[in-house]
């Protein structure tokens, strides 16, 4: 019996240390009823809001096409989005607009998006710069901003 006890307690304990360190690494996605959070950065809910904010600024708009359930998506969230360099480029260079594509069914038929996680880069007079449909990594992600950094001049 005392086998069966501590096979069961390292059980529990491997349970709650795999809970606790999922906990710590993932980033939550909150939202109000003007932005959405995603890697701490402000995110506009609607295309139109972005491309308005977008205009005002001279910048480039990144729509990032996401869903609560989307596996790649948490990764972008928790493995491209956070990273420091990455991080500090979105929030310097970029107006960034999140469409929940299980919310906002009206901007997910404008761009065509079918499935997410979908990134479309834009300039302020709506020319499409960049699409990225599905995951990539992050070294691949911050070589595709630079890129268009480059061209759109964001």
């Amino acid at each position: 019996m005392p086998a069966v006890e501590k096979v069961l307690t390292l059980l529990a304990l491997g349970a709650v240390f795999g809970f606790a360190y999922y906990s710590l690494n993932s980033t939550p996605v909150i939202s109000d009823s003007n932005f959405t959070y995603i890697a701490e950065l402000e995110w506009y809910k609607t295309y139109e809001e972005g491309l308005r904010e977008a205009k005002q600024q001279n910048r480039t708009l990144m729509v990032y096409f996401w869903t609560i359930w989307c596996i790649y998506c948490e990764k972008y969230h928790t493995e491209v989005f956070s990273r420091p360099d990455i991080n500090a480029i979105l929030a310097e260079r970029f107006v960034r607009v999140a469409v929940d594509m299980d919310v906002n069914k009206r901007d997910t038929r404008r761009f065509g998006v079918q499935a997410p996680p979908y990134i479309v880069f834009l300039t302020p007079d709506e020319r499409v710069i960049m699409r990225v449909p599905g995951y990539v990594p992050a070294d691949e992600f911050r070589r595709i901003l630079d890129a268009v950094v480059e061209e759109g001049g964001a």
